[in-house]
């Protein structure tokens, strides 16, 4: 279903196509779970992971490794953690500049506005060098599983990491590990991993693939879906799923 609706929404407007403009997304860069290069990236100093989450990430990626892919485990796109924090700087200027209720940071002049786009594009070009070593980077979603479901505010919900002594659910720590994919302008696909041990909460694995390697990152998850048992929907109670759904 994922794939289908990425070949549909990928092609241009009528009015665009009828005027030259033309597009197709390009195929998978591994249909072959052999021929798969894959980063994985779990942790951070930074913002640590929440220990049954990391462990359940872990999990997925060794399946894919023991059904043949080539994983990586030590690969990472910034050279340090600092070059990362330094990103997330710009990103959260450049976010708050496009709505004033995420400004963190303070009003941004026009000026460290271009300053900003100027970092953005580097960071673009540590992931096209990361991109022509690996095909997909393997990374949490969050540092911390879902949320309990609650009806407060989104400032004012909380969940602390198993293992994570004092963790902040502070905006810029959650987007640690998504802001990336957005900054870069990459796509990411999101697959179930299964339940932490504690808390029964849902846990997801982000797969992230070059620009415009969208079908590589829903074809990475297809595999996850084939090597690894806890990568399956489990609707919740009351819920009901065809029983052929996949990705």
């Amino acid at each position: 279903d994922l794939e289908l609706a990425m070949r549909i929404l990928a092609q241009p407007e009528p009015v665009m196509a009828q005027n030259g403009w033309a597009f197709t997304l390009p195929p998978p860069r591994a249909t072959d779970v052999r021929a798969l290069r894959a980063a994985a990236w779990f942790d951070s100093e930074v913002v640590p992971t929440d220990r049954e989450y990391l462990e359940l990430l872990q999990a997925a990626a060794e399946s894919l490794q023991r059904a043949g892919a080539h994983v990586d485990f030590t690969a990472r796109p910034f050279s340090s953690e600092e070059g990362v924090l330094n990103a997330m700087e710009a990103y959260m200027e450049l976010l708050g500049a496009e709505s004033p209720a995420l400004n963190f940071s303070g009003e941004i002049s026009h000026e460290a506005w271009i300053i900003s786009e100027y970092r953005r594009n580097f960071v673009k070009e540590v992931f096209v060098e990361f991109f022509d070593r690996f095909d997909v980077l393997l990374c949490p979603v969050m540092p911390v599983p879902a949320v309990p479901h609650t009806e407060k505010g989104l400032q004012d919900r909380t969940h602390q990491g198993v293992g994570i002594p004092g963790f902040s659910t502070d905006g810029p720590h959650m987007i640690f590990w998504n802001f990336q994919a957005t900054m870069a302008d990459l796509p990411s696909t999101v697959v179930p991993v299964g339940f932490t041990t504690t808390h029964r909460l849902p846990c997801g694995m982000q797969i992230m693939a070059p620009h415009f390697q969208d079908l590589t990152a829903i074809e990475v998850g297809r595999m996850l879906e084939q090597c690894h048992p806890l990568t399956r929907f489990v609707p919740p109670p009351g819920f009901h799923v065809p029983p052929d759904a996949r990705l």
